[in-house]
């Protein structure tokens, strides 16, 4: 197995940054690349990986598009991520995701992305594919077995005392 690839498709170096840390911890190589060419060629080659675009849905660039498509056609077993750059409202966010899902992408990132979410999603496509390349399946839950308590000793009772006083048949002096 080729050791595990994060290729990142972006113009501004952000996102190789982020999760440079991450790729370390897990000894994964990170490679930037600029040119969907040079992408696709090393999906190609290179496997267990997840393709990470960096999308401009404002400008006028259908070749981060193209390959997010040519991606999920050639290889749909690659997870795709794209990450927008561009604070859009909801509705734009909505159909922007909408287009990227039916391009193939497996997830749409648009700001505001957080360190933390963009390698809890990296980190579980990333592990998926693993397992789908070495073939080990995932270990399943331990069955829940009822945990055997001890059994409570039973309380000893203290004997009455001789006098029990109650207290509704006393009277109270006013």
């Amino acid at each position: 197995m080729n050791a595990p690839q994060l290729v990142v498709v972006e113009f501004d170096g952000w996102i190789a940054k982020q999760l440079s840390e991450l790729a370390t911890e897990h000894r994964w190589l990170v490679r930037e690349e600029r040119t969907v060419d040079n992408a696709l060629s090393l999906i190609r080659v290179h496997q267990p990986l997840v393709l990470i675009v960096q999308v401009e849905p404002t400008d006028d660039k259908p070749a981060a598009m193209a390959l997010i498509a040519d991606a999920h056609r050639l290889f749909p077993e690659v997870p795709v991520v794209a990450v927008g750059d561009a604070k859009l409202n909801d509705a734009d966010r909505a159909a922007w995701t909408a287009a990227l899902f039916d391009l193939g992408a497996r997830y749409a990132l648009f700001p505001p992305i957080t360190k933390p979410v963009l390698e809890d999603v990296i980190s579980g496509l990333m592990a998926t594919a693993i397992r789908r390349i070495t073939g080990a399946e995932p270990s399943a839950p331990a069955e829940a077995e009822e945990p055997t308590l001890p059994k409570p000793k039973p309380r000893k009772r203290r004997a009455p005392k001789d006098k029990v006083i109650d207290l509704a048949d006393e009277e109270f002096d006013s």
